[in-house]
């Protein structure tokens, strides 16, 4: 949810000079957010604000949760998120940010992220090797963050 975020900032403010967006790709254009196709909203409204984490059943919704309780992020702030992220279109050619945006290649959360980097002036696309959570294991991954960011 965090790439989602920064790309509404970022569209709003123009303070922001290097965007790295990681982990989404189409369904930002298509869809205004993360990919609901594969990760329903509700379900990771529902997994953030579950009292119990073995009750919640879908996998990715899980991983969220799991990740911000790692993390310790607020729980219900980012459910306030989720039940919001589709509500208005995000105004990716506002972005004046020079953009990164950075998939792993087996990602299902980032699928045709070339639409994405189209969408936003001055973009760049960075494929890496993994999924959504592996991805950062890629040798590459961080030294070509750290490029980029230091541009």
């Amino acid at each position: 949810m965090g790439a989602v975020v920064a790309l509404i900032v970022a569209s709003h403010d123009r303070r922001v000079r290097r965007l790295v967006a990681g982990g989404v790709g189409e369904s930002v254009v298509e869809l205004g957010g993360i990919d609901t196709r594969v990760l329903p909203g509700e379900a990771v409204v529902a997994a953030l604000l579950s009292e119990d984490p073995a009750a919640i059943a879908h996998p990715g919704a899980k991983g969220i949760r799991d990740f911000t309780d790692m993390a310790g992020g607020d729980r219900r702030a980012l459910a306030a998120q989720a039940k919001v992220f589709h509500a208005t279109p995000i105004a990716l050619s506002a972005i004046t940010a020079p953009t990164l945006v950075m998939v792993g290649d087996q990602d299902p959360l980032a699928q045709r992220p070339q639409a994405l980097v189209d969408a936003i002036p001055n973009a760049l696309l960075s494929i890496k090797v993994g999924d959504h959570a592996s991805v950062a294991g890629d040798p590459t991954f961080t030294p070509t963050l750290v490029e980029f960011v230091s541009e």
